[in-house]
């Protein structure tokens, strides 16, 4: 039991705002996704059966073929009553596509279903109602305390010298119920509001967005013409990010210094006999990009991050910041010190924010079945981290009959 605690109190958990997808089970055919599941590969569960994306959005702008489904996330906006979800496509061409621009798509769809937002809403008002009459409640029985605390220790006898001076008194701050409230000093809530957005209105420019207003059902519905390719799907669970750190036993605490000045003395070493005529080795042109990238104090970062949660296959921070994979490609200049990634062309006075990240761990999962042979591993996929910004205002400028939407968003690719 000693040994137990003294393992615990040797490791300090911290915790981030980023939530992590970790893989759970396979998807079985008994057991399908639905659109509130998060699940990498497999097939994606559409908004609504018969409303689709443009077959454009699916589709390699490289080789013109079909893409596979990567990741599908349920991601609903806080505060708001409608379904969204995010739709994560790469081109199982590999061996061709790999590094081409539009070889990896997002779709961001969301459904405004009438009956479910309505019931979704009645659901909230049921709770806040509920919410405010246990608070009425527990004020009611706090205020009886006080009255029969006030009777206890009160005065029959108004003229009595030695009365409670604050029997008799009123409570400043209790509520006259016999006075009808004055109806200029409150408003009600919805006015408020009402007359809150008149006034910044007034000074706060109007953004493409609310110029254009909610968009209507203006297209039918339609469904693709062609099955995609799969890749083999799993389940993802998600919880928030954890740091552990391993501090070291007091009996190897002051043996710290030693090691380090041994290591540093290892290194002047070894380093002198590389620099050595006699001893240099060939320069390998291939081995540059892995050198460069263990130089990176990005990659470094990455991988130290990595390292406490190493089965991650999801990164999720809606406003966040991406933990970049490294720092010298076109990518990550996007993410310096504040994010500039292009404007939604469909919201053009709008910007773009951070929302997910796939992971590499991810690659592992969907290529491990079905790669038989070399050439299957070597032309399989190669990216450190696929990021992914939408549309802070997350607007959608045209519903179908169905009350679906779907539009395209910003992907950015770091390659291996």
């Amino acid at each position: 039991m000693a040994d137990y605690s003294s393992d615990e109190e040797s490791i300090l958990e911290n915790t981030s705002e980023v939530f992590l997808g970790f893989v759970d089970v396979p998807i079985e055919k008994d057991d399908p996704p639905t659109i509130e599941d998060t699940f990498i590969g497999g097939e994606p569960i559409w908004l609504h059966p018969e409303s689709t994306p443009a077959e454009a959005m699916v589709t390699c702008d490289n080789c013109g073929k079909k893409m596979a489904l990567l990741l599908q996330a349920f991601a609903p906006v806080e505060g708001q009553l409608y379904d969204r979800v995010l739709y994560l496509f790469g081109c199982k061409n590999t061996a061709v596509c790999t590094k081409k621009k539009g070889s990896i798509k997002c779709i961001r769809g969301i459904l405004k279903d009438p009956k479910k937002m309505n019931q979704l809403k009645q659901e909230q008002e049921e709770a806040a109602r509920k919410q405010l009459d246990e608070k009425l409640r527990l004020e009611d029985k706090k205020k009886m305390k006080i009255e029969l605390t006030k009777d206890l220790f009160s005065s029959g006898k108004s003229d009595n010298p030695f009365g409670n001076p604050f029997g008799a008194s009123e409570n400043p701050f209790a509520v006259d119920k016999k006075k009808d409230p004055e109806p200029s000093s409150k408003q009600d809530p919805k006015e408020v509001s009402d007359t809150s957005a008149g006034a910044q209105s007034g000074s706060k420019p109007v953004s493409y967005a609310e110029a254009v207003g909610p968009a209507e059902s203006r297209s039918g519905p339609r469904k693709l013409d062609e099955q995609l390719p799969t890749y083999p799907g799993y389940f993802v669970y998600v919880d928030q990010e954890r740091f552990k750190k391993v501090t070291l036993e007091p009996e190897l605490e002051k043996y710290k210094d030693i090691i380090e000045q041994a290591e540093r003395e290892s290194g002047e070493s070894s380093g002198g006999r590389r620099n050595s005529a006699s001893s240099e080795p060939p320069t390998d042109p291939d081995s540059a990009p892995v050198t460069n990238r263990l130089n990176d104090k990005y990659f470094e970062a990455f991988t130290n991050t990595v390292s406490h949660n190493p089965g991650q296959v999801l990164r999720y921070s809606l406003g966040g910041r991406p933990l970049l994979y490294c720092g010298s490609d076109e990518i990550a200049p996007k993410f310096s010190s504040t994010i500039s990634v292009p404007n939604p062309g469909y919201n053009p006075s709008s910007t773009r924010r951070f929302e997910l990240q796939l992971m590499p761990k991810a690659i592992y999962d969907l290529e491990t079945v079905g790669q038989d042979t070399v050439a299957d591993i070597l032309n399989g996929m190669s990216w450190g981290t696929i990021i992914v910004c939408t549309d802070e205002e997350d607007y959608m400028p045209e519903f179908d009959g169905n009350h679906v939407g779907y539009v395209e968003e910003w992907v950015g690719v770091q390659w291996e």
